[in-house]
Order: C-alpha cells, then sequence, then structure tokens
C-alpha cells in the first residue's frame, strides 16, 4: 500500500471514531422524561379532607400579566382569600374536589397608586365590597386525573368572574407533608390562566389578555 492509501486510510478511521465518541455522549447526556422510559410514576396514599384546617397565615393566591399586554411582568396578589370546600386523596383523582375564592377588592400590587383607584374599577368593584358576588373570584373543581407526565393532577374547573363563569384547565401538585405533633400540615399548589380580556370581559389597556393565577395552601389535618 502506498503512503498516499495509507494516509487516507488513517483520516477515515480517525474520523469514524471521533463520530462514535460524539454519538455515545451525546446520549449519554440525554433527559428522560418523567413518567415516560423512565420508569412509572408512583404516588403515596395520603388523604386530606378538611376545608376547615385551611392555614391563610401560611397561603397566598398570586397573578402575573404583561404590562401595557408586552412589556415588563406586572404582578400582584390577594389578601383575601378562603377555601370553602377541600378533598384531596393521592392515589384516587376521581374522588378529589375543592371550591375556593379571593375577594377582587383586596388586591395588592404594592402600589397605593393601582391598588385603591383604577385596579378596583377594573374589577367592577368597590373598596367596601364584602362578601357579594361582584367582588368574589370563585373557583370550583369538576373533573380531576392523574397528569401523565408527573405526581401532578390536571384540573377541569369552573372558574366564575366579572360576571362570566368559564370552564378553565388547572395543574394541582401535592407539594408534601410536614408534622407537626397530633396535626399535621400538608401542602399543594395550583397553577392556571385566564383570558381576562377575550373570556372575561376586563377593559383594560394596562394588562395582557393573558394573566397567570398561582395558589399556594397548606391545610392541616
Amino acid at each position: 500500500m502506498n503512503l498516499k492509501l495509507k494516509i487516507s486510510a488513517i483520516s477515515v478511521t480517525l474520523i469514524l471514531t471521533l463520530l462514535f465518541y460524539v454519538i455515545s455522549c451525546t446520549h449519554k447526556d440525554d433527559i428522560v422524561p418523567s413518567g415516560g422510559s423512565g420508569g412509572p410514576i408512583t404516588r403515596g396514599e395520603q388523604h386530606v379532607d378538611n376545608a376547615a384546617g385551611f392555614d391563610k397565615a401560611h397561603s397566598n393566591v398570586n397573578w402575573s400579566t404583561k404590562y401595557l399586554g408586552s412589556v415588563s411582568a406586572l404582578t400582584g396578589r390577594f389578601n383575601t382569600f378562603h377555601i370553602t370546600r377541600f378533598k384531596f386523596w393521592e392515589e384516587k383523582p376521581d374522588s378529589i374536589y375543592f371550591t375556593a375564592d379571593v375577594w377582587l377588592n383586596s388586591v395588592n400590587t404594592s402600589e397605593p397608586g393601582r391598588d385603591g383607584g383604577c385596579l378596583l374599577g377594573t374589577f367592577g368593584t368597590a373598596p367596601g365590597a364584602g362578601d357579594v358576588d361582584s367582588n368574589k373570584a370563585v373557583i370550583t373543581s369538576k373533573k380531576v386525573v392523574f397528569s401523565t407526565t408527573d405526581k401532578g393532577y390536571i384540573v377541569t374547573a369552573d372558574f366564575k368572574f366579572h360576571g362570566v363563569t368559564k370552564e378553565i384547565t388547572a395543574k394541582l401538585s401535592y407539594d408534601g407533608k410536614a408534622e407537626q405533633g397530633t396535626q399535621d400540615t400538608y401542602g399543594f399548589s395550583l397553577d392556571f390562566s385566564i383570558l381576562a380580556i377575550s373570556d372575561f370581559g376586563i377593559v383594560s389597556s394596562s394588562i395582557g389578555d393573558n394573566v397567570d393565577i398561582i395558589c399556594n395552601a397548606a391545610i392541616k389535618f
């Protein structure tokens, strides 16, 4: 074999070896999705049935939307909120249900110029409003199924806001348990989005149509 052929053969061998090495490394770095080829999703047997155990002091309801519909996030929370029905059964999603509400005039964005002014008018409520329909947004679960990608749950619910009721889809997560003597505290989170302008008739040029809502609840049982 002449020198040129030897050099060509060595070059081909080096290229093939390099390709094999790169492909092997690439496959090693692949992320295995939860509940897919990574194995089955396992859940425990926790059971919580106690709306009266709602620990408001360690719970919160937050919202976020794009200011002017396209720039930095505008965020806020509600100071007054309630859970009026709550039942959770970790391995039985068809036994899970809840009803919760917020008082719209308790909105707080840490900016007095918004909180006491145009924001309440946009929501169609007033500072002195109390436990009346026009001052509440209410979510009521209708159907709960297992998530297929993680240990969470997919919730179909009715969301009543600004005089309109729409069906929404939310993600419910069980966040764990802390033992406290004879009574334990269980943590849950609920995430969903609404189209405030398109679906619920909010008239505002300050917000985006899409509003993300995140609820975190502590329940004692």
